[in-house]
């Protein structure tokens, strides 16, 4: 007799990609590409995972975006725009970085501040000479994810012919055709989570996302002996490719590596949080031979 293998839950997807013609559309932006999260929208998923209680606003706005997607029944994590200030240092890309890898979707970076991508946003639809594809368009195309979380940086910087660029990207009327100019298609955004990044001194205009919500870090808590430590430890052991599961590298010892100092900034403990598990993993005796990152 035949055993029934166990049910799996199927993934939602959707198509981000809309061409004018017959052609298949460039980055397979015309297959669908899935929506992921809603495995981890539940109180021990992603509220638990992603280890803010140093920052308890940016949690409790964690915790209402996985209900609201909940209550709705959309199963994936999708959090709208969010306006993100603070000091400078307090870990704003960290913040966002470690939601998109908690919530299992790709973290993508939108500078405003560059030029050639402050060109490209703001000419969006209007002329078809942009120099690249967006940062956003591959982002979703390279994981095939329809919901990343997008950090954008220099909203509270740029002029107005680039806020109107990026207001078309969020605009819930416009952002489901919004125009790659450089890949001649239009790409839906709408199930995009933006976190804007602004500073204490400086805002971002009204208009730019009336319906976004707002979250102003705190400043880091002194020392390592903190849950953001942990979590900055546990992102720098995903970039160098290192397994926690593994006990190569014990808290103690991670500990030991570290600076006897206080931190100004989240960028600055990741820096030696990187330095400190590879002084962990550094060989003891001739007979130890690291894989390489």
């Amino acid at each position: 007799m035949a055993t029934l293998a166990a049910f799996q839950p199927a993934t939602p997807a959707m198509i981000v990609g809309h061409g004018s013609g017959d052609e298949p559309l460039p980055l397979e932006l015309g297959e669908p590409f899935a929506l992921l999260g809603g495995d981890r929208l539940g109180p021990d998923g992603i509220p638990f995972l992603v280890m803010h209680e140093h920052q308890p606003e940016f949690l409790d706005w964690v915790r209402e975006r996985c209900a609201a997607m909940l209550a709705v029944e959309r199963p994936w994590f999708g959090g709208g725009t969010l306006i993100l200030g603070g000091v400078p240092g307090a870990g704003r890309t960290h913040a966002a970085r470690w939601l998109a890898r908690v919530a299992g979707v790709p973290h993508a970076v939108l500078n405003l501040t560059d030029p050639v991508i402050a060109a490209n946003v703001a000419a969006s639809g209007e002329i078809g000479e942009a120099v690249g594809a967006s940062p956003v368009t591959i982002g979703m195309a390279t994981a095939r994810c329809a919901n990343p979380i997008v950090t954008v940086l220099g909203a509270d910087r740029v002029g107005d012919d680039v806020l109107a660029g990026l207001h078309a990207m969020l605009d819930p009327a416009r952002c489901r055709r919004w125009r790659e100019d450089r890949l001649g298609i239009d790409v839906d955004l709408g199930e995009v989570t933006w976190v804007l990044q602004r500073d204490l001194q400086r805002g971002v205009p009204s208009w730019v996302a009336p319906e976004a919500d707002a979250v102003a870090l705190r400043p880091i808590p002194g020392g390592t002996d903190h849950v953001l430590a942990l979590s900055i430890c546990l992102e720098a052991m995903g970039d160098l490719g290192i397994d926690p599961r593994s006990g190569a590298c014990s808290w103690d010892r991670i500990s030991e590596q570290l600076p006897r100092y206080s931190y100004s900034s989240a960028k600055a403990l990741y820096a030696d949080m990187v330095n400190a598990l590879r002084g962990c993993l550094r060989p003891t005796d001739s007979r130890f031979d690291p894989q390489p990152f």
